[in-house]
């Protein structure tokens, strides 16, 4: 008999086995183009857009960030280098039927420690409400910055996003930022009124 019960209990388990969800795999990665802002109220930026793809993940995007690659440019962290509008972006989303999900913009200079990046980054964060990021899904937003751009080409883990205490990067092909002091917006506004004591 209790050859029996074994034989049934090592069924159960191989049974359990193989009704676990298989772990994911999830992908991240981006395109990104830059040209200089026509709103009024950013002139003297370039507009920096971006359009980030994630499929794969156990379930929804808490945040995504964009590393800039700026950490030994001392100006990036300078009031006005960069710089956001209200609603930076949106993507679909999920509240048991699609809807669109909003997103907000932060420069956060010490970087992101929920996923352990120290350098300077832009993060992409859903408002709170009754829209969430689903496990396949995308954002298109935009950031400014006085800071001119770099090259075209790809940039590799220039991406992180984050999902339920996990994390995982992925490529950039586009243009990020360059670090160009001459660029800060702070010297710039000085510079602006130095010259109107000579006039």
């Amino acid at each position: 008999m209790s050859k029996v019960i074994g034989i049934i209990g090592l069924a159960v388990v191989g049974v359990s086995l193989l009704a676990l969800p298989a772990p994911a795999n999830p992908d991240l990665w981006g395109s990104s183009t830059a040209w200089e802002a026509t709103e009024p109220e950013y002139a003297g930026y370039w507009k920096y857009c971006f359009m980030l793809n994630w499929i794969d993940l156990p379930n929804g995007v808490s945040h995504v960030d964009v590393l800039v690659m700026l950490e030994s440019c001392a100006c990036a962290c300078s009031p006005g280098y960069f710089a956001f509008a209200d609603t930076v972006g949106s993507g679909p989303g999920t509240n048991s039927v699609p809807c669109t999900v909003y997103y907000y913009g932060l420069f956060e200079c010490y970087g992101d420690p929920s996923i352990g990046v120290t350098d300077p980054l832009v993060k992409f964060e859903p408002f709170e409400y009754h829209c969430e990021p689903d496990k396949d899904g995308y954002v298109t937003a935009c950031f400014y910055s006085v800071a001119t751009p770099t090259e075209a080409g790809l940039h590799g883990n220039a991406l992180a996003m984050k999902f339920a205490g996990n994390w995982a990067f992925g490529d950039l092909d586009g243009v990020l930022p360059v670090c160009d002091p001459a660029s800060s917006a702070t010297e710039a506004t000085a510079w602006g009124q130095i010259k109107t004591l000579y006039r």
